[in-house]
């Protein structure tokens, strides 16, 4: 009789050391479970995923620096987007392309309002790639997420569905900058229609009400939900594909492995950009049509634009009366402009990720 109580401290010891083991388990930083290759990094010791500021920040930064990079290839692209001219699948002229392409845009703009001319709208704009960046990842971890806790559903459906719900809520948020982006764009030095941000505001709120910031919201929003979407996706598998690359084939670390390392989110972020904007690039242009709709349209420097009254009759306008290649106006701009602008958005965003994990790695 006498061992019964000697075995009932022991279990009491045991079971309170266990209790202790699983408080003290319970109190330690659990790791990231997330499998998506954006939001988890081999490049830290880290075994944590960002807090929702962390995320805010990581965007905003990444948009912030990709903007300051790409401006001008922006202005000559939405002004592209903005001619009228009739465009045919028949080869033109070598004498007619150089009047009408890049450069020649280029130059028209830096010839009649200097330098300066090519980063119209700037501040506008990097206000748009501020709040649109910090806004778009912080939705995108979010709802990857909570879909993790969706069974059956793949890892490359998460990253469609939660990079086009990311999209169109971050575009829906940020569009009254967008649109006054595009209108600073689209005017000229000699004949403004807007002298500045805040007068641009109250001009539009009062001639156009409300409505007048969101011309252009819904194809907008049809654009960049799939453009999103295969952006992500496309990141997702592109990024797997270089992991398993480097493990298979690249394995050990040399000087050449380190510099791919260092600008793979770069390389994999650029890739998945020219992929979804070429999907994709008719609604972006209709879009900027519409934008520039209102009391002053013909004031703009593609004064020529027409009267649209709504999506579809703009597709159906320019197909018949510019031709089916006129929605491709401005593409190579684009995709200068698009490739560049991802692989910083995401180069600096896994940047300022790293640094914030190895700052505070649990």
């Amino acid at each position: 009789m006498s061992p019964q109580p000697a075995q009932t401290t022991v279990a009491s010891q045991t079971i309170n050391n266990s209790n202790s083991s699983h408080n003290d388990s319970s109190r330690k930083p659990r790791a990231s479970t997330s499998d998506n290759v954006l939001l988890k990094t081999s490049r830290t010791n880290s075994t944590r995923s960002l807090t929702t500021i962390e995320n805010v920040i990581c965007g905003a930064t990444a948009g912030l620096i990709s903007r300051a990079l790409v401006a001008p290839f922006d202005v000559v692209k939405i002004t592209l987007q903005l001619e009228t001219q009739k465009r045919s699948f028949i080869p033109r002229p070598l004498t007619a392309r150089t009047q009408t392409g890049i450069i020649a845009c280029a130059s028209r703009i830096v010839r009649k309002e200097g330098i300066r001319g090519l980063f119209k709208g700037n501040l506008s704009a990097e206000y748009l790639y501020l709040t649109y960046g910090g806004a778009q990842f912080l939705i995108f971890g979010s709802v990857e997420g909570a879909l993790k806790n969706v069974q059956k559903l793949p890892r490359r459906a998460r990253s469609f569905v939660s990079g086009a719900l990311a999209g169109a809520l971050a575009t829906s948020i940020t569009y009254p900058f967008d649109l006054l982006r595009t209108r600073f764009i689209a005017q000229e030095s000699t004949n403004k229609v807007h002298g500045s941000i805040i007068g641009a505001v109250r001009q539009i709120a009062r001639e156009e009400g409300l409505g007048g910031f969101y011309r252009g919201l819904w194809p907008a929003c049809l654009q960049i939900m799939p453009y999103m979407g295969i952006v992500f996706t496309s990141y997702d598998v592109l990024g797997s594909g270089y992991r398993w690359l480097r493990r298979s084939l690249l394995a050990g670390e040399t000087a050449t492995t380190r510099a791919m390392d260092s600008v793979q989110d770069a390389v994999i972020g650029g890739g998945a950009a020219v992929i979804g904007k070429c999907c994709v690039y008719p609604l972006d242009l209709v879009r900027k049509r519409l934008q520039i709709q209102g009391p002053h349209r013909l004031s703009y420097a593609s004064g020529n634009v027409p009267v649209y009254s709504g999506m579809s009759n703009a597709l159906v306008y320019i197909v018949r009366n510019e031709g089916a290649l006129s929605l491709f106006r401005g593409l190579t701009p684009a995709l200068i402009k698009a490739a560049p602008a991802s692989a910083a958005v995401f180069f600096f965003y896994g940047q300022t990720r790293d640094l914030l994990l190895t700052l505070k790695p649990e």
